[in-house]
């Protein structure tokens, strides 16, 4: 008997290789696509339960302990002295979600913050290798999928390597998004897995859907097709008929 050639044993290795691995991997790209298909056909707001609880925010009551100079007129949410950039400041919000900023002791309006201020505060946030601020501006409209608010903020971006841009809320300092050269990549990367080449934030588009579907079906038929390819599965199916 003709001792197989290398290439014909190099062959019935990668096939048989290639059918495990097949049965190993397939069964989580199976779970890919059909949970893939699933979260996409679900709603997104009644996953989180947006749909049956309100984070409104409530008005402090009318007896509530306030600084002097603070008249609660009913739309007062809170009141809280906290530190920014150094110095303490009172921050008054509203249960309309605006803000504003205020001494402590006069109640000097101290908001929207200066650029300034702004490039202070990124300077303090700051943890990574010594740098310095490139730029300041302020935005009052979205900036693509980097930055959707609150409005109006400060765009501040550092002199560093990823061109890092940090934004802040002009109106209570508060730090905001985070933006990099990689994280520019991963949005990019992820609107094309999410198939939302826009606003990148859609996981129930009938794209993802309908594709989800498609690579479930795709993926269990790999299945049956690789059952026909068992020894012992064929050898049964043999019997089977002739019997």
């Amino acid at each position: 008997m003709a001792t197989p050639s290398l290439k014909l044993r190099l062959h019935v290795l990668g096939s048989k290789i290639h059918k495990w691995l097949a049965i190993f991997v397939g069964v989580q790209v199976l779970l890919w696509m059909g949970t893939g298909a699933l979260m996409s056909f679900l709603d997104l707001e009644e996953v989180r339960s947006e749909h049956v609880v309100s984070r409104e925010q409530e008005a402090l009551p009318a007896d509530a302990p306030l600084p002097a100079w603070v008249a609660n007129d009913g739309t007062l949410a809170a009141v809280t002295t906290r530190s920014l950039d150094g110095d303490a400041v009172t921050e008054v919000r509203k249960v309309d979600g605006s803000v504003s900023l205020h001494d402590p002791v006069t109640g000097r309006k101290l908001s929207p913050i200066s650029a300034a201020t702004a490039k202070s505060i990124a300077l303090r946030a700051w943890t990574g290798p010594r740098t310095t601020i490139e730029a300041a501006r302020i935005v009052d409209d979205p900036i693509g999928t980097e930055f959707r608010g609150p409005f109006p903020a400060w765009q501040v971006t550092y002199a560093d390597e990823a061109s890092t841009r940090i934004y802040i809320d002009a109106a209570s300092g508060t730090l905001g998004a985070a933006r990099s050269d990689t994280w520019r990549l991963f949005d990019f990367i992820w609107g094309l897995h999410i198939m939302d080449w826009t606003e990148r934030d859609r996981i129930n588009s009938w794209w993802l859907l309908l594709f989800g579907i498609g690579g479930t079906i795709i993926a269990l038929s790999g299945f049956v097709l690789l059952a026909n390819r068992m020894p012992r599965l064929r050898r049964r199916a043999k019997k089977s008929k002739l019997a």
